[in-house]
């Protein structure tokens, strides 16, 4: 008989719109892209919508003419539906989860043809 063992601890790095209407950054993303523990911060966050992918970036990362959206020290943000209008998302029913493209910043990710500084999450159903 084989036993595989199961990890309590997710180890995706993950970004979730939730059924509250909240944005929730996964401790694995906000340890990849270099954020804060324990207290709030800023996200400048964009979509693909050719290739259905989440974009996001520290503001001090990137020049974007837009304003950076505000996460509490847990982590969730309440403008979910600024990222659903703004990418066409609402015919999806949330909670709606975009996960990590590789290992890190997507501009090192020969593959992926995004400025510096940003990191892309993928759309799965």
């Amino acid at each position: 008989m084989s036993i595989t063992w199961i990890s309590s601890h997710n180890t995706a790095a993950y970004i979730t719109l939730d059924s509250q209407g909240r944005i929730y950054v996964s401790a694995d993303a906000r340890r990849i892209i270099k954020l804060p523990d324990k207290t709030g911060f800023f996200l400048t966050m964009g979509y693909d919508l050719e290739a259905q992918r989440l974009i996001v970036a520290k503001p001090e990362d990137v020049s974007a003419d837009v304003e950076p959206f505000k996460f509490d020290n847990r982590a969730y943000c309440k403008r979910a539906a600024a990222i659903l209008k703004g990418a066409n998302l609402d015919k999806h029913a949330p909670p709606i989860r975009f996960y990590m493209i590789g290992d890190g910043e997507a501009s090192k990710q020969a593959h992926l043809a995004y400025p510096p500084g940003t990191y892309a999450f993928a759309l799965r159903d």
